[in-house]
């Protein structure tokens, strides 16, 4: 009995342990003490379970041990059940494994509700007490829950004391007494009202030094949510009957909401909480967070009935599609109520099985349709079962897909991020997973699903050795075909910004080393695409690549293509017909062209058969008519291979052509031997550069608010626009030029930016203008050659919208933006006194936009420190800089921050029109 309490109370405290400083409560000792038994039997359970392989032992003085599978579920897999020491278990830490906190408890913490865990933290850690924090959401998706976990981070943070109190105040309960509110928000004397015998502390007293959570704040009417206004103001209450003696509180304030708060709350009061969060319904999270949802709730309802528990494949399908109006506390709820059900009716069983049948019939009437089709697994849940561990045993194909393209970026990264060093390595991880796909993996489920997959893959590949003049083997089809069935429709994307850079590194060298497998993967994949719904991604051509690099398939004889175009019903066609037979191989493609036709027309027959045939080595075209041998002139710049035209085609030249063709001589000795022995005219049409278009933007203060513009400017841009959008280091461009790599790489066709790095041909507009709307214009000509009239408009429209003021600042800072906004205007309106001078719009703009950054940066404490010159300046203008240090009064004091003497010098630049392009800053 002992010995299971052991397993259950480590498996719970395994989830809150520090590997930095490890509670002795994972000792033997410690536990002893806990459970009031002798140290030596607790010892002699405790190595047992680590025989078992159900405990972790580390072999330290003390010796500690900890839940293995609870340890993996929250932290990362181990690899062994005993360790010398912390630091063993530290190095197996996989490079993917983001940093564990509490908020990792929350299911959606690494997809939906990222960024509402982000805006937290900023609130925590700001200084003088955080910031307070307005949670909205419908009812039962997880408010309390949320709040209730961030007094547990703040706790495990030492953001706030051991014995700190958590106090909770439903402000419903009074929503019609504001007397009885008050008393219970700020106390009252003894005296204050009828009734009040003696002094009492409210609820600010009673979470000072700790934390406030007033829930549906919405139910305070406007005296009562102005009667909040002198705490956030100024830290201080008053409890009622005594307006002389303020007390100040030091509390972390949060509030919940169920309602609009434009409709609801006052605005003065909304103003002054300048952190708001809002969580998803249930409804908007994904099916996958649904899921893991479901079965943290039936494992909770598995531990208090502590019997296994079957669940049908059925319930987990009506489960995760229905619609819940109570969101996650009503699903929380059903699960109870179906365990309750079939508890109550196997109460002699030994395992619990849950099925439609104890669904209640209210519920079952409203989702039946939602357990048609049904895609779900039975599932299994017993006392060692955790999400993760289910997760990973319902979706294997899936989960193994991920673990080898982890395992593959893994090598990559150990490997210097060096291709050439982990070739073989990363070729049998492929390996390895094409063996499990192909031979470990049940193929009867869905058998026509991949047995269609399976033909359209082989008349895939047999389109891909006609067009391209390759041999695939018969494994390729299968292992393709496999690979996508046992892939699903979706795609891995992580949200790492650091994982993300490095499968962008990966697929550059991968691009080099096997730039012929890639490019054939890549055709494979776009041909796939449509036909079987697929999702891809740079991961599935990396890994294709690699496995197609090792699979046996042979290049033919590099041969240029040929094709004849001549005008008349069958020309082109019975010239082809007679030369393809008389060399006994089919060499030619004929295009049989009307009459009329326009010489643009025949051009983009051409384009279309180089889209689907591999005109690398070259191709040769033969015309009827002097005229159509200026039809290049029609050919855009993706025509990226050599390209001979001959006029006057006959069956003789075409048999001339064809037969030194197949010696594969050069283009050049090509065209002068047929013409030789034809006589005929003939051109070497090479082609212009083919560089893939960009718009770079940049910012003299760093690469931080470029990035942003960047953003901004994509999702203003057609979904399917060819157009790239770079973030670019300002000093890189205004020192370097031309010079500088990205126009070697990339034909830009302009800048954006705070700043121009003037160089020259290559168009600048600023971002102030396209905030004011001057410039839009100007930017939809720059890409009138990337896009169509119709996504021109569209564009434009996106620009105009997505480049408002509010939204630029809203998409650089977490922070309020109105009260930023606010804060900048003061700012600006006493600099004009100080300086005596009217700013001009383009002025107003830049400072709205990069004093928005600078406030972000001192809250973060990631000030600009550094000026190159400063000393210099501060000589020359030391009067002017004070009083841009005097003007920002209002902004240091309302944000409690110190603004540096190298931030008030761009300030000063941005006022003169002058940029220090030497200082080395990154704002972000």
């Amino acid at each position: 009995m002992v010995k299971e309490k052991l397993l259950n109370y480590l498996e719970i405290q395994t989830a809150f342990l520090d590997l930095d400083k490890i509670d002795q409560l994972f000792s033997a000792k410690g536990l002893a003490e806990i459970f009031k038994v002798k140290r030596n039997t607790v010892s002699h359970y405790l190595n047992q379970l680590n025989e078992s392989g159900f405990l972790v032992k580390i072999n330290t003085r003390p010796v500690y041990y900890f839940h293995k599978v609870s340890f993996s579920e929250h932290f990362f897999p181990l690899n062994k059940d005993i360790y010398t020491g912390i630091q063993d278990i530290k190095k197996e830490r996989p490079f993917f494994q983001p940093k564990q906190d509490l908020f990792s408890l929350l299911v959606g913490s690494e997809k939906s509700l990222t960024r509402t865990i982000e805006q937290i933290k900023s609130a925590l850690y700001y200084p003088d007490n955080g910031l307070p924090v307005l949670i909205t959401g419908e009812s039962g998706t997880g408010k309390s829950y949320l709040v209730r976990l961030v007094y547990e981070y703040c706790l495990e943070h030492d953001l706030i004391e051991e014995d700190a109190p958590f106090v909770t105040l439903n402000c419903a309960q009074y929503a019609d007494n504001p007397e009885l509110l008050t008393s219970n928000l700020f106390g009252h004397v003894e005296g204050a009202f009828t009734g009040a015998d003696k002094t009492k502390i409210g609820a600010f007293e009673a979470a000072n030094k700790g934390i406030l959570f007033l829930d549906e704040v919405h139910r305070l009417n406007p005296e009562g949510q102005e009667k909040l206004f002198t705490y956030l103001d100024q830290g201080n209450i008053y409890r009622m009957g005594d307006t002389s003696h303020p007390i100040a509180i030091q509390t972390r304030l949060f509030f919940a909401t169920t309602e609009d708060l434009e409709s609801t709350f006052l605005t003065t009061f909304i103003r002054r909480i300048p952190i708001q969060v809002k969580l998803p319904t249930l409804e908007e999270r994904s099916r996958s967070e649904r899921i893991e949802l479901i079965y943290s709730f039936f494992i909770g309802e598995q531990r208090r009935i502590d019997r296994p528990i079957n669940i049908s494949s059925q319930v987990l399908s009506l489960l995760s599609n229905s619609s819940f109006k109570g969101n996650i506390g009503e699903l929380k709820n059903l699960v109870k109520v179906m365990t309750a059900n079939a508890f109550a009716e196997q109460t002699d069983q030994e395992e619990l099985a849950i099925t439609i049948y104890h669904v209640p019939g209210n519920k079952f009437g409203h989702s039946v349709q939602n357990i048609k089709n049904n895609s779900e697994k039975d599932v299994r849940i017993t006392s060692n079962s955790t999400t993760a561990l289910l997760i990973n045993r319902n979706f294997p194909k899936q989960q193994r897909l991920v673990h080898t393209f982890k395992n593959l970026l893994n090598t990559f990264k150990r490997n210097d991020c060096q291709i050439e060093l982990c070739k073989e390595i990363l070729k049998k991880e492929v390996e390895s997973l094409f063996d499990y796909l192909l031979f470990e993996t049940g193929r009867q489920q869905k058998h026509e699903i991949l047995l269609y997959m399976t033909q359209y893959i082989r008349e895939t590949l047999r389109q891909m050795e006609t067009a391209h003049q390759i041999k695939f083997n018969g494994n390729s089809v299968y292992a393709i075909s496999y690979y996508l069935f046992q892939r699903d429709a979706r795609s891995w994307q992580p949200e790492s910004i650091e994982i993300n850079q490095l499968i962008r590194v990966m697929e550059s060298q991968i691009v080099e080393v096997y730039s012929g497998s890639y490019y054939y993967v890549t055709r494979i994949l776009e041909l796939c695409q449509p036909k079987l719904d697929l999702d891809i991604s740079s991961m599935d051509k990396i890994l294709m690549t690699i496995y197609l690099q090792g699979a046996d398939w042979a290049k033919d004889k590099a041969v240029p293509k040929a094709i004849i175009v001549a005008h008349g019903y069958a020309t082109a066609s019975s010239i082809s017909n007679v030369a393809n037979r008389f060399l006994d191989k089919e060499i030619f493609e004929a295009f049989d062209m009307p009459l009329d036709v326009t010489p643009q027309q025949i051009a983009d027959e051409i384009l279309d058969y180089s889209e689907y045939n591999n005109i690398s080595n070259g191709l040769v075209i033969l015309v009827d008519m002097g005229s159509l041998k200026e039809i290049y002139q029609y050919f855009p710049k993706q025509i990226t291979a050599p390209i001979i035209i001959m006029n006057n085609v006959t069956t003789p030249l075409a048999i001339s052509i064809g037969e030194n063709l197949q010696k594969n001589l050069p283009l050049k000795e090509l065209a002068e031997k047929s013409i030789s022995e034809s006589q005929l005219d003939w051109e070497i049409i090479y082609p212009q550069e083919n560089k893939l278009q960009v718009l770079l933007t940049t910012c003299f203060t760093g690469i931080g608010t470029a990035t942003q513009i960047s953003h901004l400017l994509e999702r203003s841009l057609p979904q399917n626009s060819e157009l790239k959008i770079f973030p670019y280091e300002y000093e890189l461009l205004e020192r370097n030029k031309h010079s500088e790599a990205v126009f070697s790489m990339y034909e830009v066709v302009g800048i954006v930016g705070t700043a121009d790095p003037v160089i020259e041909d290559i168009p600048y507009i600023t971002l102030e203008s396209l905030i004011s709307g001057d410039k839009e214009h100007i930017l939809t000509k720059w890409l009138s050659n990337v896009l169509s009239e119709e996504e021109q408009k569209a564009f434009n429209a996106n620009i105009i919208r997505n480049f408002s003021l509010e939204k630029v600042i809203d998409s650089v800072t977490i922070l309020d933006t109105d009260k930023v906004m606010k804060e900048i205007e003061l700012f600006m309106r006493e600099l004009e006194e100080n300086i005596r001078v009217t700013l001009t719009n383009a002025q107003r703009l830049s400072l709205y936009v990069h004093i928005s950054c600078l406030i972000e940066r001192l809250i973060r404490n990631i000030p600009i420190e550094t000026y190159k010159g400063y000393d210099e300046l501060y000589q020359c203008q030391k009067e002017y800089l004070f009083k841009i240090k005097r003007a920002f009064s209002v902004i240091e004091k309302d944000y409690s921050v110190k603004i540096p003497d190298s931030e008030l010098a761009y300030i000063y630049d941005i006022l003169k029109q002058t940029v220090d392009n030497s200082a080395e800053i990154e704002e972000f």
